[in-house]
């Protein structure tokens, strides 16, 4: 069963998908900004209803909407008139219902709306895939030539400005990196579970590693774990892959901070 194309394909996906989450996720972390992943994921859904009305493909469509309003949110300014975890909520809550009001006026693609929600890595394309590849590309050159920028931004930023790093340049960086990665869910993890697969194995890896490469590595090596076991339960188990990914991730979580408490206890 495994070596047939069509696993191999979503398994390639989800491989690539889990290994660029955890740096990534590492980055929301400890940006603090958990949130910004939901309201580009649920945007998405908008890009896709764009694209199919503008003739211009759902993958097109979604990379249009996520990078636009990742470039509106980094330049709202520090003083805003809400919270800006409001702010997300507002916009993540009100594109995915026009997404989804939209959509389902295209009786061709309403039997889909399930899938762009919760995924379906099982049914990747070829084309699904090299999208896929493409999107990854581009946000691994951003993190390899950004890394360091990146952590000392997120960690120490008033520091780093004054070391001369632009922090308005790596905001911009750093959203494209989370619009570039929302992009790649819409077949894998679905718009939905997208923060799992970003948040959930980087939090984990907090419990096991002292310093910030070690914690990116730990969080990709987990989310490989995740991503593996969730397909085999999908397989054999007849599961949805991603939720399948997502309790994996959650069980693993919990298990680890049992342990870190029972750690403490004894300390």
């Amino acid at each position: 069963m495994w070596t047939e194309p069509f696993v191999l394909r979503g398994l390639t996906a989800a491989l690539i998908m889990a290994v660029l989450a955890g740096p990534i996720g590492c980055l929301m972390i400890w940006k603090k900004m958990a949130y910004f992943s939901d309201t580009l994921s649920h945007s998405a859904l908008s890009g896709v209803l764009l694209g199919i009305m503008l003739g211009l493909g759902q993958n097109t469509g979604v990379i249009l909407i996520v990078c636009l309003i990742a470039f509106l949110l980094a330049n709202v300014p520090d003083r805003f008139i809400i919270d800006m975890n409001l702010l997300l909520l507002i916009i993540g809550q009100t594109t995915l219902s026009v997404g989804v009001a939209g959509l389902t006026r295209l009786p061709e693609i309403r039997t889909d709306l399930t899938a762009y929600l919760f995924g379906d890595v099982l049914s990747i394309a070829s084309d699904d895939l090299f999208f896929v590849a493409t999107n990854a590309a581009l946000c691994s050159i951003l993190l390899v030539f950004n890394w360091k920028k990146q952590i000392f931004t997120a960690v120490m930023p008033d520091v780093a400005q004054s070391e001369g790093v632009s922090l308005k340049k790596q905001s911009v960086i750093f959203m494209l990196l989370i619009a570039l990665f929302v992009s790649l869910a819409l077949k894998t993890t679905g718009l939905l579970l997208v923060s799992a697969l970003l948040i959930i194995p980087a939090t984990t890896a907090r419990f096991l590693t002292g310093t910030p490469e070690k914690m990116a590595v730990f969080a990709s090596f987990i989310g490989i774990f995740c991503v593996v076991f969730g397909l085999f339960c999908s397989i054999n188990f007849d599961l949805p892959a991603a939720p399948a990914m997502e309790i994996i991730s959650a069980v693993l979580f919990f298990l680890c901070c049992l342990l870190h408490i029972r750690h403490k206890k004894i300390m």
